[in-house]
C-alpha cells in the first residue's frame, strides 16, 4: 500500500507541472481541490493560462504524524503544515515553500500525463473505463493500474485508489477567472535556491 501511495502522491502533484504541447482543452481556469494521499491531507488551487503551458499551483498540506512511522524524515519533513507554491513557465518549475520563504527551480519536465497518449510517465497504462458527471463536466473515466481518474478537458478533476482512501478532487471550477498580469511572478520576498 505504501508504493501506492507514493505513486499516486506523484500522481496528485502532476496537475499542471510537465507538459511541452497545450494539454487542457481551455485555455484558462481556476480550481480548487481536496487531497489525501495516506500521510498528508490539504487544499490546493490551480491556476493556468496559455492551455496549461503556465501555470501555478498553491495550497496547504496537513501531514499526518501518526501514519508516518514507516515513512524517512527526508520524505516528510520536520513539520505537520506545509505552505507551498509551485510555479510553471514555458521552460521553468519554481517550487516555493511559503513558510520558509525559500524556492527552487528546475528545468520543465516535457510529458503528457493525460488520458490518450503513448507517452505517459508509467508508459501507457491508462485505460477508458467509462464517463460521468462531476461538478457538473462531463468527464471520461480512466483506470491506471487501480487507480481511477475522471478528465475534463484534459484536466484531471478527480482521482481516487484504495477505495477513495486515498484521492483528489476539485471543489470548485472558475472557467471565468481573470488572469492577473503579475499571477505567475513569484513572490519578491522568496530567496530562490
Amino acid at each position: 500500500m505504501r508504493l501506492l501511495s507514493f505513486i499516486f502522491i506523484f500522481l496528485i502533484g502532476q496537475t499542471i507541472t510537465g507538459y511541452s504541447q497545450a494539454p487542457f482543452g481551455i485555455k484558462s481556469c481556476k480550481i480548487d481541490f481536496v487531497f489525501a494521499n495516506g500521510f498528508q491531507k490539504g487544499t490546493k488551487t490551480i491556476v493556468f493560462s496559455d492551455s496549461g503551458r503556465i501555470g501555478k499551483e498553491f495550497g496547504i498540506i496537513h501531514v499526518d504524524t501518526s501514519a508516518n512511522a514507516d515513512i524517512p524524515k527526508e520524505v516528510i519533513g520536520n513539520r505537520t503544515v506545509y505552505n507551498r507554491l509551485i510555479i510553471q513557465t514555458q521552460d521553468s518549475v519554481f517550487v516555493i515553500d511559503l513558510d520558509l520563504l525559500e524556492g527552487s527551480k528546475r528545468a520543465a519536465l516535457y510529458f503528457n500525463a493525460g488520458p490518450n497518449t503513448n507517452d505517459t510517465l508509467f508508459g501507457n497504462t491508462q485505460k477508458r473505463v467509462g464517463e460521468d458527471t462531476f461538478l457538473g463536466k462531463r468527464c471520461d473515466i480512466y483506470d491506471m493500474g487501480g487507480a481511477k481518474i475522471w478528465y475534463w478537458k484534459g484536466i484531471a478533476l478527480r482521482k481516487v485508489l484504495l477505495a477513495d482512501q486515498i484521492y483528489e478532487y476539485a471543489t470548485s471550477i472558475d472557467e471565468d477567472y481573470i488572469i492577473k498580469p503579475d499571477e505567475f511572478d513569484i513572490p519578491k520576498n522568496v530567496k530562490m535556491q
